[in-house]
């Protein structure tokens, strides 16, 4: 029996959901937190999810803190590690908002432009992407890539 693809879209509701793996990334997802709530304000349905994904440091730890300062903050734990596309694809599944944007952990992307980003979105636009106007990497990455 073949069955319609309508039968498995789950409507969500109308916000952005944020998702961010993290990996050894206790130092720097508080200032994220810190910045993604600032940049998003209370003007629009949000929030962030962050998917630890079997980190070896007190990452876990720091977003329970997190979990209890930001009410739009959400925190999963992935028990090992099971790497960053299955820890995105894990917050991308719990992401309760019709609009999910993607971030890395180490602040290397700016929680500053997500709302330029989310606005260029409109009846003829389904992907919005950033590209970085200055690359912000160290000489090894630089020169191998």
């Amino acid at each position: 029996m073949m069955q319609s693809r309508d039968q498995f879209h789950t409507v969500l509701e109308r916000g952005v959901s944020i998702v961010v793996p993290v990996y050894n990334g206790a130092s720097t997802i508080g200032e994220l937190a810190e910045r993604v709530a600032a940049a998003m304000g209370d003007d629009r349905a949000w929030e962030l999810i962050f998917v630890v994904d079997g980190s070896p440091d007190l990452s876990w730890h720091t977003v329970e803190a997190l979990v209890d300062r930001y009410p739009r903050v959400i925190g999963i734990d992935m028990y090992r590690n099971f790497g960053q596309h299955n820890a995105l694809l894990a917050g991308v599944r719990a992401a309760r908002y019709d609009v999910i944007v993607t971030m890395d952990d180490d602040l290397q992307h700016r929680p500053e432009t997500i709302g330029a980003l989310v606005d260029a979105l409109d009846d003829d636009v389904d992907l919005v992407f950033g590209v970085p106007i200055d690359e912000e990497h160290g000489i090894w990455r630089s020169s191998s890539s």
